[in-house]
């Protein structure tokens, strides 16, 4: 296996590879350029360290690790949905990330070789979606995405660097996220009997139009569920536990028991791992999200509140850390991998902590007379 290093300039190595041969015939060589020897380096600065990273790099072409040099974003972004799914990513994070690729990323820049694409190619994608009437926030999804794909594709040594760094998408900046229509206690208190009123009106909860019916309903419910391959259980989900108060257990365990009471009168049991809120009087499906994005909207409409679902997560959090709980414990309740992030979503909540922290001190403290 054949390998070069050029010095290009004091200190920046030019490393390449030979790899193979297209089927054309024309060479095949993966490429590098790495900047060594500090901020005023001479002439000849970092080659060992060349050599070293040269040597490895025919070590990985030797065992098929190398890229080709003509993989494209569409192969990458193959290849990241597929180990975005390995991680244990929610089934509702995978389908959102397939169709901002194959609607918005494919059909703009997926033909383009990533030896190739450039932070000019995603600042003229960004100002297109723009200019199209998409939204800040889906056009920040799109730059999230093709920025992951971009990471990690420079972690597999398929790109030498993230172009997606320097692009600043519209509205892509760091600023911490808030609710256009954030809960407030009052919220609650008008929400909660609106939401007693919808589900005592249903016996299957949000999740079905209406009761269903009995005569042999528990069995084809199986029966068509197994047809399909079984349960449809989501793949790859990994498991999180949350507390729960002394309120929330006992509504659960009033819904478990209304659905084991309709599971006895329709002949049948619930299973131990069933769903617990299913459109399935078995429990063998989970309720799509959906669903239930739709009745809290339809509750919330009721009640006369301007809100949506999902900020009822940024309440509860907000909530958390004005109580004084501590960032690690109100991610891990969120499911945020790192309360770093915790910590930027919320800053503005951590902000209004710390000049309450700064008003109790300062009421402990008297101006001499």
């Amino acid at each position: 296996m054949n390998g070069t290093k050029t010095e290009i300039a004091p200190g920046v190595w030019r490393l390449r590879v030979y790899v193979g041969r297209r089927a054309n015939g024309t060479p095949i060589q993966r490429s590098k350029t790495i900047h060594l020897g500090g901020n005023a380096p001479k002439s000849g600065a970092g080659v060992r360290t060349a050599d070293r990273e040269l040597a490895k790099m025919i070590a990985d072409a030797s065992k098929g690790k190398a890229a080709t040099g003509s993989e494209t974003l569409d192969q990458l972004l193959d290849m990241y949905l597929e180990h975005a799914e390995s991680l244990g990513r929610s089934p509702t994070t995978l389908k959102e990330y397939r169709r901002l690729a194959d609607v918005i990323v494919r059909p703009e820049l997926g033909k383009l070789k990533l030896a190739k694409l450039t932070a000019r190619d995603l600042d003229q994608l960004y100002a297109r979606l723009t200019k199209r009437g998409l939204k800040p926030t889906s056009v920040r999804r799109v730059h999230a995405l093709i920025g992951a794909a971009l990471h990690q594709g420079e972690k597999w040594d398929l790109v030498d660097r993230n172009v997606s760094r320097r692009p600043r998408c519209n509205g892509s900046s760091t600023r911490p996220r808030r609710s256009s229509r954030p809960w407030r206690r009052c919220c609650c208190s008008r929400l909660s009997p609106a939401l007693g009123a919808a589900s005592c009106a249903r016996s299957d909860g949000p999740t079905s139009t209406g009761r269903p019916a009995r005569s042999g309903s528990l069995d084809r419910s199986m029966t068509s569920q197994a047809a399909r391959g079984g349960r449809s259980r989501p793949r790859h989900t990994l498991p999180r536990r949350i507390g729960l108060d002394e309120l929330s257990e006992a509504i659960l365990r009033r819904h478990r028991g209304n659905v084991d009471a309709l599971a006895a009168e329709l002949g049948g049991t619930i299973a131990g791992d069933a769903f617990m809120f299913s459109r399935s009087p078995a429990g063998l499906e989970p309720v799509r999200p959906i669903i239930v994005t739709k009745f809290a909207k339809r509750v919330a409409a009721t009640a006369g509140v301007d809100t949506h679902l999902h900020a009822l997560r940024h309440f509860s959090a907000s909530q958390g850390i004005a109580a004084g709980y501590d960032a690690v414990t109100v991610g891990a309740r969120l499911g945020h991998a790192d309360p770093s992030i915790t910590l930027r979503v919320y800053s503005h909540v951590i902000e209004q902590r710390d000049k309450d922290l700064a008003a109790t001190l300062g009421g402990m403290l008297a101006l001499p007379s």
